[in-house]
């Protein structure tokens, strides 16, 4: 038996006493159990077989506790021994060779027969280390891994063809916008890597916590919560959706899959694997509420409002990415405007003066003022460019995206 309700929402109120913004600790939580259920589990939807392994990005501004909240779960799964690499990888080789090295069996509980798989999670807190600089074949082996296939080789000069068959990669890391920009390039988003991933965008500190001791109460929460994750950790075999589950997907994917995606050209191949990502997503709500492997509604509405709620920011990952050459800058002015809440024109020009002429700082402003980010105030001597805050859009609620209806 369990001993909390769910675990994901029980890890956020474990984590509360930190700075890090409460989406960062949702997908870290995310993360932590599909680093937990591994090769081991899976849904079987028609000719596919799906696996709970996921590609999630944390993005936000330097000391915007993007490693912190990494930090808080981390441990948990290390207190548990779940395989995980070595924070930079690097190379495609070194990837390779992890994933080998990663090797286990279970019980298959459909056929009574040991199964080998090969799943490896990686947390790497600085995300552009991770990728290295020297081997563009690593993007290409991140991508191509994300389905986790049951055949797969490789050609090593020392050891010829290697055997990774029945692999699985889970992935979580963090980044900057600017340094987002210049390691995922035009050749990674046409790869097909972007599509794979979910950018999680945070805007710096939700709060300062001067001590950040844990009370007594942490502490036994810290103990239920690693004591669930190692039954988590124990489960095999198949998810089993009811048919409720199936009919809510199938009314979702028939009327509203392509309604309200990520608006950006760069998540084109995103949005159309958004159904896979919910999919993927769905058991892992599962997972954190019980042992039963089945999948019904409130869990299918539940990832729902959690995709929604963290697709609502995601375009902001990407300010700064692409061919414009003043894409770097245009994702400076973003995180400039909103350190600042509103800045004077000429303060602007002499802050940017060194990167762009007038004109062309104008023009970014006039690009973040239709895309709705920034609107521009004029006074009897000056003129302000104000950022536009997110609590003046509308957008879900991360409270009521966790806490709605689901207890």
């Amino acid at each position: 038996m369990r001993i909390l309700d769910d675990w994901i929402e029980r890890y956020i109120e474990f984590a509360q006493n930190t700075e890090p913004p409460r989406q960062y600790h949702l997908w870290t939580g995310i993360s932590a159990i599909a680093a937990c259920l591994q090769r081991r589990c899976w849904l079987s939807w028609g000719h596919d077989t799906i696996y709970p392994n996921l590609y999630v990005v944390l993005v936000g501004p330097p000391g915007g506790r993007k490693g912190t909240s990494m930090k808080v779960a981390k441990p948990l799964l290390q207190e548990l021994g779940i395989i995980m690499s070595a924070d930079s990888i690097g190379s495609s080789q070194a990837l390779y060779s992890e994933i080998s090295d990663a090797k286990n069996t279970f019980i298959n509980p459909l056929t009574g027969m040991s199964t080998e798989h090969r799943s490896l999670s990686t947390w790497s807190e600085e995300f552009q280390v991770f990728l290295g600089d020297n081997d563009p074949k690593l993007l290409m082996a991140v991508t191509d891994l994300f389905d986790s296939p049951t055949k797969w080789t490789y050609k090593s000069i020392k050891q010829g063809t290697v055997d990774l068959s029945n692999c699985w990669f889970n992935f979580l890391g963090a980044i900057t916008p600017t340094l987002l920009q210049t390691r995922l390039s035009r050749d990674a988003n046409g790869g097909g890597l972007i599509s794979r991933i979910i950018f999680v965008v945070g805007y710096g500190k939700e709060k300062l916590v001067p001590l950040g001791f844990l009370s007594k109460e942490e502490q036994e929460l810290k103990g239920q919560l690693i004591a669930d994750l190692e039954q988590i950790s124990q489960l095999s075999g198949i998810f089993t959706p009811t048919q409720q589950f199936i009919n809510n997907y199938i009314d979702w994917y028939s009327n509203g899959c392509y309604k309200g995606t990520v608006d950006n050209v760069k998540f084109d191949g995103y949005n159309e694997r958004r159904a896979l990502h919910l999919r993927k997503i769905c058991m892992i709500v599962s997972a954190s509420q019980s042992n039963e492997m089945t999948l019904n509604t409130k869990h299918f509405h539940k990832a729902l409002d959690i995709l929604e709620y963290t697709e609502q920011f995601m375009a902001d990952a990407f300010w700064g990415v692409g061919k414009g050459i003043h894409g770097e800058v245009m994702s400076s002015l973003i995180t400039s405007l909103k350190a600042a809440g509103s800045i004077d024109w000429e303060v602007l020009i002499k802050m940017f003066q060194l990167e762009m002429l007038p004109g062309d700082i104008h023009a970014c402003l006039s690009s973040l003022e239709q895309a709705g980010m920034v609107k521009c105030e004029k006074s009897a001597t000056k003129t302000f460019y104000t950022y536009i805050n997110e609590k003046e859009m509308p957008r879900k609620d991360l409270n009521k995206t966790l806490f709605k209806h689901y207890i």
